[in-house]
């Protein structure tokens, strides 16, 4: 890992709908099919035009169509690894990171999967490990119930080390090149030989080892055991802890490589990205109408007595349309309504807001911090968040589709361009050269000296 300098890394991920639930409902906003090669195709080649490290694709593997009001683009979902197959054929440097939930998988198959995928893309792939939370995805899959967390990590640990064991099964040079040889060298094939808790794995892969050698490892999830897992072997950290506010995104940055270095590893190495939805325009006040136009295309029903409850402010008697201004409760409100009113007032740009303006930004605030502004304020935001230590980067979550990228890559890339902290070419072709992280040398040679 390159210690001189700290670079901000940036990813992109698709959400073919726009991570807002109103995001297809702009217009001009797309509607049809999600699973569009046009889209993805476009939208993985802007992202690489703007030098992003990474396309990042999520995955579920249950659906219900009542996700459709506040998750539309969890009630379908392509295939991750088919996806992750075709970005790769249409772009060069950007590199990809593909989501297993491996509750539901096998090592063996998905070591064989991304092994493949690394070398048909030239080094770009990253495996995003979860395990997942729906419970009815078990019911695809001929369980009777969905594990619990603590099983599905201990799972999902060996599940990874099984999948790392696999990739170095071939030694670099297992094939040496030289016509009056044989073919394989069968002293640099190994079977790994697993017989663990959860896995009985002989080995070895049929597929050479992984261009970056070890494919980095992405987690996210706050539950200890999720920590615990990414502390132990992820490369890059995926956070959530932009909702936080600064001072907890701070925080919990600091726990994570606290962690990492707990566990025998260099926190140096180990890049903590956290999500946040950008709207941007040419100028803040073209931004915040576009949040506001993006929310109240929202038509979700305004329950003021759900927002008393949660603020702990009376109102009863009020119109959804009432200015927040006209309600006694707001008049000298405790610490934690103010910050509320304060974050709903900045991202609207509007001191005015109504009450149905606060239920929509209240109904969303626990999820990815939203960050509204001018190019020049939303690279103020990332270039203070990444000085001050809450990430080492950011992944970029579109509200609406198309527009929210072309936006970000057109106007926000080239002012943190200016300021030195973002590339403006690539330095290398690999995943795991765009984050600095080395190389590793294949187990089985280090063991042999």
């Amino acid at each position: 890992m390159n210690k001189e300098k700290r670079h901000l890394h940036l990813g992109f991920t698709i959400w073919p709908f726009g991570f807002h639930p109103a995001g297809w409902r702009l217009p001009g906003a797309r509607t049809g099919a999600e699973i569009d090669r046009t889209l993805f195709k476009k939208a993985a080649q802007v992202a690489e035009s703007g030098k992003f490290d990474f396309f990042f694709i999520g995955d579920r593997v249950a659906s219900s169509t009542e996700l459709q009001n506040e998750r539309p683009n969890q009630v379908m979902r392509p295939e991750a690894l088919s996806l992750a197959g075709f970005v790769a054929g249409v772009t060069e440097k950007i590199g990809i990171v593909v989501t297993v939930n491996v509750t539901y998988a096998e090592p063996y198959s998905v070591a064989r999967a991304t092994a493949t995928l690394d070398r048909l893309s030239g080094g770009r792939i990253g495996l995003n490990i979860v395990t997942g939370e729906d419970k009815s995805a078990a019911q695809n899959y001929g369980r009777k119930e969905h594990w619990d967390n603590s099983l599905r990590y201990e799972w999902a640990t060996e599940f990874v080390e099984v999948v790392k064991s696999l990739w170095d099964s071939w030694e670099d040079d297992a094939i040496p090149g030289d016509k009056q040889r044989l073919f394989l060298n069968p002293e640099k094939i190994h079977r790994i030989s697993h017989r663990g808790k959860f896995f009985s794995v002989e080995g070895p892969l049929n597929v050479e080892r992984p261009i970056q050698g070890q494919l980095p490892i992405v987690n996210a999830g706050r539950s200890e055991n999720a920590v615990e897992l990414g502390a132990r072997l992820a490369d890059i950290r995926f956070t959530d802890s932009s909702s936080y506010g600064l001072d907890g995104a701070r925080s919990y940055y600091a726990h994570l490589k606290e962690r990492a270095a707990a566990a025998g590893r260099d926190p140096a190495a180990q890049v903590v990205i956290s999500g946040i939805a950008v709207y941007t325009a040419r100028t803040s006040q073209q931004a915040h109408a576009l949040y506001r136009q993006v929310q109240e295309a929202w038509p979700i029903p305004i329950d003021l007595q759900a927002l008393s409850q949660e603020l702990g402010v009376t109102l009863d008697g009020f119109e959804p349309a009432t200015p927040v201004s006209q309600v006694p409760g707001f008049q000298d409100p405790t610490e934690a309504v103010a910050e509320h009113l304060h974050t709903a007032r900045w991202l609207y740009g509007d001191n005015g807001i109504s009450l149905a303006d606060l239920f929509r930004y209240y109904r969303r605030h626990t999820l990815f911090k939203e960050v509204v502004g001018s190019p020049t304020e939303i690279a103020d935001f990332i270039e203070h968040w990444f000085n001050e230590r809450a990430a080492d980067g950011f992944m970029i979550f579109p509200p609406y589709m198309d527009g929210a990228l072309e936006d970000f890559v057109e106007l926000v890339i080239p002012e943190l361009q200016s300021r030195g902290l973002f590339r403006t070419e690539y330095s290398g072709s690999t995943l795991r050269e765009h984050f600095g992280l080395e190389r590793p040398a294949n187990v089985h040679v280090t063991r042999n000296g």
